[in-house]
């Protein structure tokens, strides 16, 4: 006899880690652009901890990578190539399951393989990364310090404010989940929240990353912002447990004034 999709959902989510099992019982609550590297982040936290901790293009923290904010250039798009050896190269073995739209923003690293650029996908949270073909990418002009001035906002209430400091940016904001104004049904005790990383940023090739000072801890909160023109398209190191904040609590997402 057939078991009904429930069980059969909850029998498989029974054998994953409990942080990734939170993490799909939570991405019905939250908006798409979340979830669009889903099957990448599942692979990385069903791997194991050697090859995770080898593999500094997938979990590495890119706030020491050199970052700059580019476009995928082909029309089809591309497939993001995965990162354990013997990859990156053309073969179908290194083809990892998420595809890169036509235009779609990635966060370039100077991590260089040949022809291939370690690169994260811009607006998505635990940095999921991989490798693209240089000459498939085109990098985004430079922007102005001032540009970034302004309060920026994300389609579920979060919030981000940046002024100039010199050289240099200062943040604040709030993210919240499941969002700012939640229905006492989605929320009863009212939403999660979390603070913005103060900084200070100095922007490089149009990627901000923000963190809190003298905090050196890679687990602690991170959130890596990218301008061009007039959205700011937001990443963090979040996970749900919540060193971002409250449980679940992420700033990744598009920003507008």
């Amino acid at each position: 006899m057939l078991q009904h999709a429930a069980v059969q959902q909850e029998l498989a989510m029974s054998s994953m880690p409990r942080a990734v099992t939170r993490f799909i019982a939570s991405a019905t609550a939250r908006p798409a652009w979340q979830f669009a590297a889903f099957g990448a982040i599942i692979l990385g936290a069903l791997s194991s901890p050697d090859a995770q901790a080898s593999d500094i293009c997938r979990i590495g923290d890119p706030a020491n990578a050199g970052l700059g904010l580019a476009q995928i250039k082909p029309l089809k798009g591309i497939d993001l190539r995965k990162t354990e050896a013997p990859c990156p190269d053309d073969s179908g073995q290194c083809k990892s399951r998420l595809h890169l739209k036509k235009n779609e923003f990635v966060l370039t690293t100077s991590r260089i393989t040949g022809p291939y650029v370690c690169v994260y996908v811009a607006g998505s949270s635990t940095y999921v990364g991989g490798y693209v073909k240089q000459a498939d990418i085109a990098p985004r002009p430079p922007l102005p310090l001032k540009a970034w001035n302004g309060k920026w906002r994300e389609a579920f209430g979060n919030w981000i404010k940046l002024r100039v400091e010199g050289d240099a940016l200062e943040a604040e904001g709030e993210a919240f989940y499941p969002s700012a104004h939640p229905s006492e049904e989605e929320a009863p005790g009212g939403p999660h929240t979390g603070d913005m990383p103060p900084g200070p940023a100095t922007p490089h090739n149009n990627v901000a990353v923000f963190a809190y000072p003298d905090d050196h801890d890679p687990n602690s909160c991170r959130v890596i912002a990218a301008l061009d023109k007039a959205v700011l398209i937001v990443s963090d190191n979040a996970n749900d447990s919540g060193n971002c904040g409250g449980m679940n609590v992420r700033f990744s997402g598009d920003y507008y004034k």
